[in-house]
């Protein structure tokens, strides 16, 4: 068995992070008790199973595609036959469902969001309009599922939101660098549909996840030393979106897609800044 294939097919490093987030969540949500840290790493690992579920489904519908685009994919390459991918795949659902049992809201909410990815890669992937929104919505679920898992939401939800909306402008955006091969692949999405409106669209989504972001501290939950730090990351996300909304080049696109996931990552650190120091 060629374990770096296997790897490879779950996207790795997606994972990874992916879990990490569920990690932190969790910890930001708990309020650093690690009394709760058997929860969380268990969180992890349901999060880490079920995202190389995703990973290695959007590869299985992808084949034929990915015999033109990306033939040294691990399928295509024929270092994973498709069938050890299909079983590989839902083998690793099933472990992160059964895991996820010792929680049953967990449970609940991983049951949800494997049928979410089992309809991203079979039906919205080239529907980009309905497929961006998933996106965000499942980048930004890993907080609240380690949320869930120490028995409180509340500070995660608002990270979820502030993570949906950033994540939503930035696919939004990287459509918009990939407008030209998504016409000759027939995607529908936001830029194809708006051309360069659709930076407003983004524009406008990423304000939005500005806007919310000191929720956490005008509800009580956050001190002082958080607001400082999330106003800091709010200014890099305007500078990053201000050259984008009056330079709408595919290089800006570029730069504004790899800030904005920058930026969202130095968000969270803002959180656990807010949660150490209140």
């Amino acid at each position: 068995m060629d374990i770096k294939a296997y790897f490879e097919l779950i996207r790795l490093k997606n994972c990874l992070t992916a879990s990490f987030g569920a990690f932190i969540g969790g910890l930001i949500a708990s309020y650093f008790n690690l009394a709760m840290v058997d929860n969380l790493i268990l969180a992890s690992i349901v999060v880490f199973l079920v995202c190389g579920f995703g990973n290695a489904l959007n590869d299985i519908y992808d084949l034929k595609i990915d015999r033109i685009n990306k033939p040294k994919r691990p399928i295509p390459s024929k270092r994973i036959t498709l069938n050890n991918a299909k079983v590989f795949s839902y083998s690793l659902v099933a472990m992160g469902l059964f895991i996820s049992l010792f929680n049953i809201s967990c449970f609940l909410m991983a049951v949800l969001n494997s049928i979410v990815l089992q309809q991203y890669a079979s039906t919205y992937k080239k529907n980009k309009i309905i497929g961006n929104l998933i996106v965000a919505y499942l980048t930004g679920s890993v907080f609240i599922f380690g949320g869930i898992a120490v028995g409180n939401i509340d500070v995660t939800i608002m990270l979820f939101l502030c993570a949906l909306f950033a994540m939503w402008s930035r696919e939004i955006i990287k459509d918009y660098e990939d407008i030209e091969g998504d016409i000759k692949e027939k995607v529908i999405s936001i830029p194809i549909k708006c051309g360069e409106r659709s930076i407003y669209i983004a524009a406008f989504l990423l304000i939005f996840a500005i806007f919310l972001s000191p929720l956490p501290y005008l509800f009580g939950f956050f001190g002082i030393y958080y607001i400082i730090s999330v106003v800091f990351c709010d200014l890099l996300f305007l500078l990053g979106i201000y050259k984008l909304v009056f330079n709408p080049s595919k290089m800006e696109a570029k730069k504004a897609s790899r800030n904005i996931k920058i930026v969202t990552n130095l968000v969270l650190i803002a959180f656990l800044i807010g949660s150490l120091f209140k």
